[in-house]
């Protein structure tokens, strides 16, 4: 049976797994990194690999094929015998129902899981020629919630991508033909690092939706319980997404789904436009396989300070949805500055408060799920228990604020929630017996049952007698009681004694003692009494677990009301982890951030002083050289930069989208002073292969994100470009360069920062005058290149081609034919406006080289004569109109351009 590369297949055999085939040598290589446990497997002709994946490596890998690699995984039990194998669990990025407890069991889930679908299709009301109307529908498990939306887009979906990128999603699901349009979206979306799944066309039907919708929407109270009346069921394209999600996920199959999820539009005008191209450009998410040594590379490793899992999801969004609302950014700097200013309130919550409060998204979802322990609900206690300490630390840095964000956006919220969970935290100290907890202990209160309170009369016998043998085998061994020897328990070994590694001695080869387990803290046994005693422990408790789960139930049952509340506890105590995050990374950089001044949409103006990369500037052994922009919507709106490469200009030009970016998320921002307005779009094309579409060469995919831009940039838009044209003849390239140059500056107006190598673009500064140049300084000394990094008026006026060559190491007959070349070019350049053949050009070119020769010799002589100054200038007059009257046209030109 055919499957995709992308989806790997195990076969459960009991006590171990295996893969076959192309999935053999995939792990192999992936996961062991060597095939020498490979064994290949005769099957008449063909050969079949086949390897052996124990349980420990099996739940590591699956991690990694899902949450890494973002692949599928399949796996199938049942047919060692009858070799009649059936699907008993399958997963991929955006669909990890049946593997979350093994993924999250021991971790917190840090990504969300999102799965989206896309449809296309027509608006009969849009006459927009080739315009197409993208249907998006959005499943997120983690947010309980299903969104949708419609969109008009281009050929090449460059809206469809831009939202996709900002949906954070894991996978999408695709209608399954041939047609060019599908083919171009599925690239689009492979662009953006998502697991495309194709589904059949059928999947996309809404004939049963309706049905469907009415068992899986948590309708609002006072709400008609029929789908059919919501707004969101007019969008018919979107509605046909939605129903492909429902059927992949099978939503409806499993009754804990029902009436849980909201359904609501996707509400993305007041984003700021990113895509793909400009999410790799300026490095705002981290690659694959990111170690901790260079998380300082993106913008989220740069921002990542959080303390918590729904947090660090949280940043994960906000990084991919900067916001064009200005109050809602103010407010973000405004709590941002408030906790900056107070180091004492700033460093209580990032290193008290904050990293003891669970993840209550994650635990409310095993509620609503009726997934939850004892356990669990244990930690939703304690972190509600944190509260109260928290909002006082909080109301302690509101007091000096004279705006009271803090109080609006947080205090009061907080503490009605924690009235809320007030009935929640007297059920659990009534009911849950916390004299236990800290043994690992999670057990009802034994005064709930008379049975129970048996057992428990039992336990506690048991207990004092393990106690006892604490005394006795102290004594036995001289050792000091609850110092030097130690009586504790956990859910692996029960009850037990420790001793440190140095009394190992006393116990060694002494049959008396039944060696547990050694390790740095310590060495734990037990006697053959203590063994007896455990083990009528173990089964008292095991009978006690088991009476008390009627109770349990209820417990959790009634725990599961609080699922909103601790929803809504999670988002805000996210948002407060994420602005924490932002005061501890401005404060901590190596020059401090500052608060940007923004301003309203369509100011036309955007001020940035000393502005550094953020990213840049945290590497080791880097002194950053910071500079400045200034654009004004009348008079500076395009920055041509020139210079050598490896001088800093595509550090420069991403430092300033960085920046921008980090604004609009509500960060403070690297710089002196920054004045920046509101902005619908950050446009990015860098770097020839930074984004590749499979079946397009690199020129192609440089001109289809070139186009991208030009279509979608308005005069409030930043757009930044960097070695545009570079794929093809240098004419023509420099052409389409010109070409895009002059539309940005005269019919867009955008904010735009182009650095090039085409040195003819600075004569577009003269022409057009809200162009302007800035070049990246370098000097040459000695044969030495030496980059300055610093960004200064004007075009530069040389190339630094051949010394980079020299740095380089050319051999010296290389870097002399390069040289020649060069002056052959340039002189054939100053030619390149007389219509004339090559043949022509070269022989006027040797003509016009003799003549100077004559000539430079003749002025050598003249210096030889004793000749006074006007005798000289006469002598010299006369060998100059000798040059002239030759008419070489190559020296006329040559002339002509040094006038």
């Amino acid at each position: 049976m055919f499957k995709p590369a992308t989806t790997i297949r195990f076969f459960n055999r009991g006590e171990f797994y295996t893969v076959h085939g192309a999935d053999a040598l995939f792990t192999a290589k992936e996961w062991f990194k060597t095939t020498a446990f490979i064994k290949t497997y005769s099957t008449g002709d063909d050969k079949l690999e086949s390897l052996i994946v124990n349980k420990g490596n099996f739940e590591a890998y699956i991690r990694d094929l899902l949450l890494v690699k973002h692949y599928r995984v399949e796996v199938y039990t049942g047919g060692a015998k009858t070799n009649n194998w059936i699907l008993e669990f399958k997963g991929s990025p955006g669909n990890l129902s049946q593997f979350e407890d093994l993924l999250f069991e021991s971790v917190d889930q840090i990504e969300g899981s999102a799965v989206i679908a896309v449809k296309i299709g027509t608006d009969p009301n849009d006459k927009q020629i080739g315009a197409k109307v993208a249907g998006i529908a959005l499943f997120d498990c983690m947010e309980q919630k299903m969104s949708l939306c419609e969109i008009t887009d281009d050929e090449y979906f460059s809206n469809t991508e831009a939202l996709i990128v900002q949906l954070d999603a894991k996978e999408c699901l695709l209608v399954s033909d041939n047609s060019p349009e599908n083919d171009i979206l599925k690239k689009v979306i492979e662009r953006s690092g998502i697991l495309v799944t194709m589904r059949k066309r059928s999947d996309f039907n809404t004939d049963n939706l309706v049905q469907d919708l009415n068992r899986l929407i948590k309708f609002k109270e006072g709400q008609q319980q029929n789908a059919m009346t919501l707004p969101q069921m007019n969008h018919t394209i979107a509605i046909g997404a939605m129903s492909a999600i429902i059927k992949y996920l099978e939503l409806t199959s499993n009754q804990e789904n029902f009436g849980q999820f909201k359904l609501e539009n996707i509400e993305n005008q007041c984003l700021m436009h990113i895509d793909c191209a400009a999410l790799k450009a300026l490095s705002i998410i981290p690659p694959p396989h990111v170690t901790a040594a260079n998380k300082h590379h993106s913008v989220f490793g740069l921002l990542d300070k959080c303390r918590t899992s729904h947090g660090r999801r949280l940043l994960m969004q906000w990084v991919r949805q900067p916001l064009r609302d200005m109050n809602a950014i103010n407010e973000r700097h405004e709590i941002v500055e408030t906790l900056y200013q107070d180091t004492e309130v700033r460093q209580e919550l990032y290193d008290e408060h904050l990293r003891k409060i669970p993840d209550f998204q994650s635990l409310a979802k095993k509620l609503q799920r009726n997934k939850a322990t004892m356990q669990d609900c244990y930690r939703v206690y304690q972190g509600i228990s944190k509260l109260p300490s928290l909002i006082k630390t909080l109301k302690s840095c509101d007091d000096g604020n004279p705006h009271h964000t803090l109080q609006s956006a947080f205090i009061s919220t907080l503490e009605e929630q924690y009235q809320d969970m007030a009935k929640f935290q007297e059920m659990m100290e009534s009911t849950l017996d916390m004299s236990l907890v800290d043994r690992g202990e999670f057990l009802i209160r034994p005064e709930f049952d008379e049975e129970l309170q048996e057992m428990r009369a039992k336990m506690e016998n048991l207990e004092s007698k393990m106690r006892s043998q604490l005394s006795k085998v102290a004594s036995a061994l001289n050792l000091q009681e609850n110092k030097t020897i130690k009586l504790e328990s956990n859910s692996q070994f029960g009850h037990f004694l420790r001793i440190s590694l140095k009394d190992a001695k006393m116990i060694q080869s002494n049959n008396e003692y039944e060696l547990l387990d050694t390790h740095k803290a310590g060495v734990r046994f037990r006697n053959h009494r203590l063994t007896k005693l455990n083990e009528d422990y173990s089964d008292i408790y095991q009978q006690y677990s088991d009476h008390q789960k009627g109770i349990v139930s209820e417990v959790i049952g009634i725990a599961s009301g609080y699922c909103n509340t601790l929803q809504y506890l999670s988002s805000l105590i996210a948002s407060l982890d994420v602005l924490v995050s932002f005061a501890v990374v401005a404060v901590s950089a190596p020059t401090p951030y500052v608060r940007p001044k923004m301003l309203p949409y369509g100011s036309g103006s955007m001020k940035l002083k000393q502005a550094r990369h953020p990213c840049v500037e945290m590497q080791d052994n880097i002194s950053y050289i910071p500079n400045d922009v200034n654009f004004q919507q009348d008079s500076a709106t395009l920055y041509l930069i020139t210079g050598p490469n490896m001088g800093g200009k595509s550090t420069y030009i991403r430092s300033i989208g960085v920046v921008a970016l980090l604004a609009h998320v509500g960060s403070f921002v690297p710089c002196e002073e920054a004045e920046i307005p509101i902005l619908d779009a950050i446009l990015a094309r860098v770097g020839a292969n930074d984004s590749q579409i499979k079946g397009m060469s690199t020129f192609m995919v440089e001109m289809v994100e070139t186009s991208s831009i030009i279509r979608r940039a308005t005069s409030n838009s930043l757009v930044i470009i960097d070695e545009l044209g570079r794929g093809t003849s240098t004419y023509e390239g420099c052409g389409i360069a010109c070409a895009i140059v002059e539309f940005l500056a005269n019919d867009v107006k955008s904010f735009t920062l182009f650095a090039t190598h085409f040195h003819e673009l600075t004569l577009l500064a003269e022409k057009i005058k809200t162009i302007h140049n800035l070049h990246v300084s370098a000097i040459m000394a000695e044969d030495r290149l030496t980059h300055l990094y610093q960004i200064k008026r004007g075009a530069c006026d040389q190339s630094f081609g051949i010394h980079v060559a020299k740095i380089a190491k050319f051999p010296s007959k290389v870097v002399e034919v390069a040289e020649h070349k060069l002056e052959e070019l340039e002189d054939f350049l100053v030619l390149k406006d007389t219509p004339m053949s090559d043949e022509d050009r070269t022989k006027i070119l040797k003509e016009g080289g003799e003549v100077i020769d004559e000539f430079l010799n003749q002025c050598k002589e003249l210096r030889t004569k004793n000749l006074d100054k006007k005798e000289f200038e006469k002598e010299f007059n006369i060998l100059k109109q000798a040059v002239l009257d030759k008419k070489n046209p190559y020296i006329e030109a040559l002339l002509k351009k040094t006038s």
